[in-house]
């Protein structure tokens, strides 16, 4: 099994990297030349496809010529590493401190990533969130019951990169965990307000659950509503201080960390 701390290492032998990349298709091995049509293979140094191929074509005499393919398209082109000026192993070591660090930190990540910048780390790890958001999205399904406790929370998705699904910039999100199981839930709301969440928590968690929320006052329903309401103030503390039990900002454990601008 290859573990984050393998692959760690591993962005910091370029050549590697980039057959790991390929392997695992988030670089392209081949590519068509647009121009001609031939097959061009990547240039693992350079991340670069050229074409240089000699072809024939008519001209206005209707003779056939030879002409010569200029052809120089960079193999991150339309990948998860298009449009940035950082190399390939930088991004994913910054992945991996996306990945590896509970809360991720600006200044842990400027010394493991050696960037400078930390708005580029900021939107980077916003990147990231709208990926894990997606595959979350993905996969959801409905939780809890009797005897099952599902924590809830909801946060608001900043910078993206490939505006994929129904989230937008700036667009409130709301989701569950079910302890034990694992299963989540995330979807798009158009707010916060205790019409708007009841109506979500009774289409996606189960009559009988006990619900684990922050003290937003939106939930302060759910006891009248078929479920058993539990609060964690995440100010002050992660443990419900009734039960006992660890209770976290649920989006973090579905997607890694806590989602916020």
């Amino acid at each position: 099994m290859f573990g984050l701390l393998q692959f760690g290492h591993l962005t910091f032998d370029h050549n590697k990297l980039i057959h790991f990349l390929i392997k695992h298709k988030l670089l392209p091995n081949t590519m068509k030349c647009k121009k001609c049509g031939n097959d061009m293979n990547i240039d693992t140094e350079t991340l670069m496809f050229k074409c240089r191929r000699r072809y024939y074509v008519k001209n206005v005499h209707k003779k056939r010529v030879a002409v010569r393919c200029f052809v120089d398209v960079s193999a991150k082109t339309g990948t998860w590493f298009s449009n940035s000026n950082l190399d390939v192993g930088t991004i994913c070591r910054l992945v991996a401190c996306f990945l590896m660090l509970q809360h991720p930190r600006q200044d842990r990540t400027q010394v493991e990533t050696g960037i400078a910048s930390p708005t580029t780390i900021v939107d980077w790890f916003n990147f990231c969130r709208e990926v894990c958001v997606f595959w979350a999205e993905k996969n959801s399904e409905k939780l809890g019951g009797p005897g099952h406790t599902v924590e809830i929370d909801e946060a608001k998705i900043g910078k993206r990169k490939y505006n994929r699904g129904r989230l937008v910039k700036g667009q409130w999100i709301f989701g569950g965990y079910e302890q034990g199981s694992k299963k989540i839930f995330i979807v798009p709301v158009e707010d916060r307000t205790e019409k708007t969440l009841l109506a979500i928590i009774k289409e996606w968690i189960l009559p009988g659950t006990t619900i684990v929320s922050d003290c937003w006052k939106s939930y302060d329903c759910l006891n009248n509503e078929g479920f058993q309401h539990l609060t964690v103030n995440h100010s002050y503390n992660f443990v419900d201080p009734d039960t006992g039990e660890k209770c976290s900002k649920v989006l973090i454990y579905i997607i890694i960390i806590k989602i916020n601008n």
